[in-house]
């Protein structure tokens, strides 16, 4: 349970903060459209929905967001971010996040789910939660339904850890995955890499093989944010990057996630899966405090190696 607790529970080495570290570590606020959307990507936006979350992650890079005071989104302010959608059909894929948006109402969620739907008929809706394993629950016959009824619609649960999703420890956050893929409820998970988590092969090579084993497609392996107070749940990327690579030995092609960086900034995510083993790629500034990431668009971007 140490690794589950590790995830929640206050830790004195959070007083610590490096200079690096933001509040809003991805610079999300270049990319807001409206007062709830962002759009950074192309072809894809998110919304967030509310600040309400089941829990409180210790690393959650919108920690100065989620558990405050922002209540669910406003029909105003659905309305701005439809109208957006509209005016951008590029936009293929949006993203409801948080917070958690499945600690809305059913009918919230269903006004919501509709409303994007007229912005563009053809939407493929992701819903960002933790859902599955922070208050299984409330995943009723009536949720299921309803989110069988807005097809494209992808479930996207944030797990890291093997005990998180066992038949033994949590079958009520398995029967959940298992019930999802049964109803034709197309599920990928992310994860987040953590010190005294999940920084270990085993530990990893289990999570991602029993999700596939339940029909849930491993997404992303995420190096951990630069938010405040976090360093001692980082693992550097160069020590992540090596057990990655051993972790591929191991997995095959179909329970094999993307291991990305979210880059600083605004930079977005950088694949490191392009990487060759020895990093070579990768850059150090003189002081040999940042690595130098640079992107297919040439623009370069400094990352913290601790």
């Amino acid at each position: 349970y140490k690794a589950i607790e590790k995830q929640f529970v206050f830790s004195p080495e959070e007083k610590k903060v490096f200079p690096w570290e933001l509040t809003d570590p991805l610079g999300a606020h270049r990319y807001q459209k409206t007062s709830r959307l962002v759009h950074q990507y192309k072809n894809r936006a998110l919304i967030l929905t509310t600040a309400r979350c089941f829990g409180f992650c210790r690393f959650c890079f919108r920690r100065a967001f989620t558990g405050g005071s922002t209540g669910w989104i406003s029909q105003e302010e659905t309305d701005q971010a439809c109208r957006y959608i509209s005016a951008h059909p590029e936009i293929q894929e949006v993203l409801l996040t948080g917070g958690d948006p499945l600690t809305a109402s059913l009918s919230q969620l269903e006004k919501l789910f509709s409303e994007l739907r007229k912005a563009n008929s053809s939407v493929l809706i992701r819903v960002g939660t933790r859902a599955p394993v922070f208050n299984p629950g409330i995943f009723t016959e009536d949720l299921f339904s309803l989110l069988q009824s807005f097809k494209p619609l992808w479930l996207i649960p944030h797990i890291n850890h093997p005990a998180e999703i066992s038949r033994v420890y949590s079958p009520e956050t398995y029967g959940v995955l298992d019930t999802a893929i049964n109803r034709g409820i197309p599920v990928q998970s992310q994860t987040v890499l953590l010190k005294g988590v999940n920084d270990a092969v085993d530990v990893l090579h289990c999570l991602f093989h029993e999700l596939t084993c339940i029909g849930v497609k491993p997404g992303y392996l995420f190096q951990c944010d630069m938010v405040p107070g976090t360093s001692h749940l980082r693992v550097p990327v160069e020590e992540g990057f090596l057990l990655y690579q051993n972790l591929k030995k191991e997995l095959s092609g179909l329970s094999t996630p993307v291991y990305a960086v979210d880059l600083p900034g605004g930079g977005g995510k950088f694949n490191l899966l392009q990487l060759n083993p020895e990093m070579q790629e990768i850059k150090v500034t003189a002081n040999k405090e940042f690595y130098v990431f640079q992107k297919a668009d040439g623009s370069q971007w400094q990352y913290p190696k601790h």
